[in-house]
């Protein structure tokens, strides 16, 4: 985040909002940053990071990945800043919306719930869910464009994981510090998960509380593992005329819908910034959760 996105600079952008503006300091392990401008509309919303405006390059080299789902790497220009939840959204930010009777209640698999993330939840699930809040505040809530969830994980870094690029062909032993990845842990909890591990421990078997780990360089956590996230775009194989501003790519009849970002089951190959995967949109899974973005 750019030094001179100054707090009258967040303050101006939630002018006219009810919301809460708040400091949140980023970890000194997240580069070239200051402080993560974070934000709330009502004391059941979640937290939102605002992220500024900017370009990258979406998609993934050959050297990285050979899928060509990831392919062509584009640049994406995004000109306009928006807001990000800090982390998924958890069952308890979730239940607010079921007391109301806007949203149902979903199973948590014997996983926990409290502050862990939201799982078995369908697309438009999550759609409803950020209805219900644009509802509540007067804002505008919804599910982020594939791009700008990849814009935002990556924050700023072009390497396969925000934290830097692999030290084995397993991925990072820095996995554990910044995300909720297959791992050790996993592996001996899970012996039959037999694809690559991260070479290291975090302590998580399965899911783990929301804002255990590191945040990247724009104050997210969670951005990579812990649950995969619903993101607006129809699934497209490829990037061929792919929008370049940030738009959702969609379709009228759309039989799959993308995840990103990969879960606490998933491998290094999995868990990469690039990743996309298709779901049917009313896939509700243990591995599917919520991430939303708020327009400022």
């Amino acid at each position: 985040m750019p030094r001179d996105f100054s707090l009258e600079s967040a303050l101006a952008l939630c002018a006219g909002a009810a919301c809460v503006l708040t400091l949140a300091t980023v970890s000194a392990d997240a580069a070239e940053t200051s402080a993560a401008r974070v934000l709330r509309d009502c004391p059941a919303c979640p937290e939102m990071v605002v992220i500024p405006a900017g370009e990258f390059m979406m998609g993934s080299e050959f050297a990285e990945s050979g899928h060509p789902d990831e392919k062509p790497r584009h640049k994406v220009v995004i000109a306009k800043a928006f807001a990000l939840s800090r982390t998924e959204v958890t069952f308890d930010q979730w239940a607010a919306c079921v007391a109301e009777g806007k949203c149902r209640e979903p199973s948590d698999d014997d996983l926990g719930r409290g502050d862990r993330p939201v799982i078995n939840v369908t697309w438009q699930e999550a759609r409803d869910f950020a209805a219900w809040l644009s509802a509540k505040t007067g804002q505008r809530y919804r599910l982020p464009t594939e791009a700008e969830w990849e814009y935002a994980a990556r924050g700023g870094t072009a390497t396969p994981w925000f934290w830097g690029t692999a030290e084995s062909s397993f991925g990072s032993h820095l996995a554990c510090e910044y995300a909720n990845t297959h791992d050790e842990t996993g592996k001996e909890a899970h012996p039959m998960y037999v694809w690559s591990n991260h070479p290291c421990a975090d302590g998580f078997p399965e899911t783990a509380p929301t804002g255990r780990f590191k945040p990247n360089a724009f104050g997210l956590h969670d951005m990579l593992g812990n649950v995969r996230e619903w993101v607006l775009d129809c699934h497209k194989p490829g990037y061929e005329g792919a929008p370049t501003d940030g738009s959702a790519v969609d379709a009228e009849a759309c039989e799959k819908r993308i995840v990103r970002g990969g879960a606490w089951i998933d491998g290094a190959s999995t868990t990469r910034a690039a990743y996309r995967h298709p779901e049917k949109p009313d896939s509700a899974t243990y591995q599917i959760g919520v991430r939303l973005l708020r327009e400022m």
